[in-house]
């Protein structure tokens, strides 16, 4: 894994934070600061940039500089953090004039991305990222690059890394990053054509292939790690899996599935990293159904869901049927739920990653809304068959129970097909809805 700039060691880096000033809510700052921590860094101040447009050559004023400059001597902090994207020529600018480290959102994002890395695919892709990244602030931040130099051609000069005369050095790292990319593409292309012949063949099976999806941290590998009965990482921070994981699961009515473990998303996700994990990603638009997970108990929740739903808008995934999964409810000790639409369809669920019993509850939701063989009928019971009554509840989700004058009942139940011809018999009344 090639670190284009070195980073201090983890734990031991004093941050000051620059928040934005463009709408940022006290959520957004403390969204940005725990980015700031999942990168190891430890803050020590938070300011705010109250400029309303950029200054063109640092971004920041010229009276916020001074601020940071003299802050930076009395807290002795190692670099600096801006929340706003900024250019790579006001990037160097700054650094130069404060003698620090500058990083701002998306060159955050991509360190806590290679920190986090650790399969070989995960860390390919993350590479290729910080690659692109990079290649935009080649001038005067490659300093990796003249510890490299190795003479490439028969013109190159000897030990300078120039691949002839007449080149110059930024030339010389804009070949040696292109070489690179170029590299790291055509190792991420083969993993593609692997994954997509996996996938034909998971088409060809006929197996159902279920995928977590969700904003960071909400719970996504835990609820994972429950739903299968497997361990993989997990973590309270930010981007905490990076690696897809497959695990077969069974399913009520659907039997052996695939269920897909993705990485979280964030808003703002740097668009480079989007396209280098175009391998992990593309699994989401294989998927049959998404569980989409969300933190029950998370400030911003609604903004979430749609910052998740519009990088699935532009990985063409949208259309694709979801599963809303509000979990860790345990936290706010709130009941287990489900919400239907008209026909009968799950839509949410409130649910616990640590709870048992929820477990089989989800399995067979998740199995219910894969099946094709599962229809929505209408019953109608006099007060003599409580046994029958009984056991269409027993055998299938009722969505709706209506007791008349004359002491019958109706219920409208979703369940198979098959199960529930048995009872039509014995209802004074069937009506099937699907």
């Amino acid at each position: 894994m090639i670190l284009l700039f070195e980073r201090p060691e983890e734990g031991s880096s004093r941050a000051i934070i620059v928040h934005s000033n463009c709408g940022a809510t006290s959520e957004d700052k403390s969204e940005f600061k725990e980015l700031v921590n999942s990168a190891g860094l430890l803050t020590v101040l938070e300011l705010r940039n109250n400029r309303k447009s950029p200054e063109p050559r640092y971004f920041l004023g010229t009276g916020k500089v001074d601020e940071i400059k003299s802050c930076l001597e009395k807290i002795n902090a190692d670099l600096v953090v801006i929340e706003d994207p900024i250019s790579a020529s006001q990037e160097r600018n700054l650094e130069r004039l404060l003698k620090r480290k500058i990083i701002d959102r998306k060159g955050l994002i991509l360190d806590i991305f290679a920190k986090r890395a650790r399969t070989h695919e995960g860390k390919l892709q993350v590479e290729l990222a910080r690659l692109k990244h990079e290649s935009t602030r080649l001038v005067g931040g490659w300093t990796h690059l003249d510890r490299q130099r190795r003479g490439y051609g028969n013109g190159a000069i000897s030990g300078s890394g120039l691949g002839g005369v007449g080149e110059t050095q930024l030339e010389a790292d804009q070949r040696i990053i292109g070489s690179r990319i170029r590299r790291l593409s055509r190792q991420l292309e083969k993993i593609i054509s692997q994954r997509r012949q996996n996938r034909r063949f998971r088409a060809k099976s006929g197996i159902k292939l279920i995928a977590l999806v969700g904003y960071t941290n909400a719970g996504k590998s835990t609820l994972f790690n429950m739903l299968c009965e497997q361990s993989v990482f997990t973590r309270d921070q930010l981007f905490a899996t990076l690696d897809t994981t497959i695990r077969r699961i069974n399913l009520p009515f659907v039997g052996d599935s695939l269920l897909v473990d993705t990485v979280g998303f964030i808003n703002s996700l740097p668009p480079e990293l989007v396209v280098a994990f175009k391998a992990t990603l593309e699994e989401l638009n294989n998927a049959d159904l998404l569980l989409h997970v969300v933190d029950a108990n998370s400030w911003g929740k609604k903004q979430k869901i749609e910052d998740v739903n519009l990088i699935l808008h532009d990985l063409n995934a949208l259309d694709i049927p979801q599963l809303m999964v509000y979990n860790k409810r345990d936290l706010e000790n709130k009941p287990y739920k489900i919400e239907r639409n008209r026909v009968g369809i799950v839509q949410k669920v409130w649910a616990s990653s640590l709870n048992s019993s929820d477990r089989e509850n989800l399995l067979h939701l998740i199995g219910e809304t894969l099946s094709d063989e599962l229809v929505v009928q209408k019953f109608r019971f006099l007060p003599c068959q409580g046994k029958e009554r009984s056991d269409l509840h027993s055998f299938s989700s009722v969505l709706k129970e209506v007791f008349l004058e004359d002491g019958s009942c109706e219920l409208v139940v979703r369940g198979e097909a098959k199960l529930l011809s048995t009872f039509a018999d014995k209802s004074l009344g069937v009506s099937k809805f699907l």
